[in-house]
């Protein structure tokens, strides 16, 4: 997939050894449920068995929560290591629904669920129209607005938790990523008001950075204390791709979360004299990640957020 896409959807995939399973029951919910949606509210009469999740921020947050999908989407980038034996996307029986271009309504149907869940930028109107038709569909947002209190990464798990009956893990995991975070906020004081960017090299002569508030990725960082850098001549696009003219742009972040498409790309990046002197580089507060990594800071979730907080924290204490 392209940086663009990457930076605009954030899908991964990877591989665990779980089981493929129908969704099973746990305390935490009567049923029937009413939930928030994109396509306006949704009501479950009972608790779902057979749940296909149509993109892999939901199976990882699923995952967390103790959930297996009886559908999901075809395996891409890799997922982390936080995916490490609780998500098997090598399953092709189970993981085998493209997750851009379309969703095929009649592959999704085939897995006969009685819940899906998919997300605003991957169901369109046309989309939902169709999908609503094989069961209860729930569209989550990617993003939010600037003044929301919940980031999606908290709101989504909670939602997919209060849908499949499992609103009370669903609120302890949460529980349990706030603490770390807070934890890490506590422990590193310096970093209030740090200015940080994050982004993808698309090769060593573009940098896709984000410029929204509202971006998840945005919100999680935010919620340590950071602040989103704005750059020069940004204006009001979600995303801004810097030339190599304009890599200087970074000199004045504290922070720089960088991404590359692939090694052989971050081995040209670590040669080019321009990168190299590059403020956050020479300082040693450039996370230099990869395409697995760069895409669960762009779209975290509460399975990846304990992980990417541990890769994270070298860089915060050099601020």
């Amino acid at each position: 997939m392209s940086g663009i896409v990457l930076l605009t959807a954030g899908c991964s995939s990877g591989a665990g050894s779980e089981t493929p399973q129908t969704a099973t029951g746990s305390a935490g919910g009567g049923f029937p449920v009413t939930l928030p949606s994109v396509n306006g509210p949704i009501t479950i009469d009972k608790q779902p068995q057979r749940v296909v999740l149509l993109n892999d921020q939901l199976v990882e947050t699923a995952a967390a929560i103790g959930l297996t999908p009886i559908g999901g989407p075809k395996p891409g980038t890799p997922l982390g290591p936080w995916a490490d034996g609780k998500i098997d996307q090598q399953n092709s029986a189970v993981y085998a629904i493209p997750p851009f271009d379309g969703i095929p309504a009649e592959k999704v149907a085939g897995y006969t669920p009685d819940l899906i869940i998919g997300s605003d930028y991957q169901v369109d109107a046309a989309t939902y129209a169709k999908l609503k038709k094989i069961a209860p569909t729930v569209v989550l947002a990617l993003n939010t607005d600037d003044n929301a209190e919940v980031p999606t990464w908290q709101s989504s798990a909670l939602t997919i938790g209060k849908a499949t009956g499992r609103a009370d893990r669903a609120r302890q995991v949460v529980d349990q990523v706030l603490a770390k975070i807070a934890r890490v906020k506590r422990d590193n004081p310096q970093i209030a008001g740090k200015t940080v960017q994050l982004g993808n090299f698309l090769s060593s002569s573009e940098f896709v950075c984000t410029n929204s508030d509202s971006a998840s990725s945005a919100l999680f960082l935010r919620s340590l204390g950071l602040r989103l850098a704005k750059l020069p001549g940004a204006g009001s696009e979600p995303r801004v791709v810097l030339s190599k003219e304009r890599f200087t742009d970074l000199n004045d972040v504290d922070l720089v979360i960088m991404g590359s498409s692939s090694p052989e790309l971050a081995a040209k990046l670590a040669k080019d004299p321009i990168f190299s002197r590059l403020t956050p580089v020479r300082k040693k507060t450039a996370d230099q990640v990869d395409l697995t990594w760069v895409t669960a800071y762009n779209i975290p979730t509460v399975l990846s957020i304990p992980a990417l907080l541990d890769d994270l924290e070298p860089y915060l204490q050099r601020l």
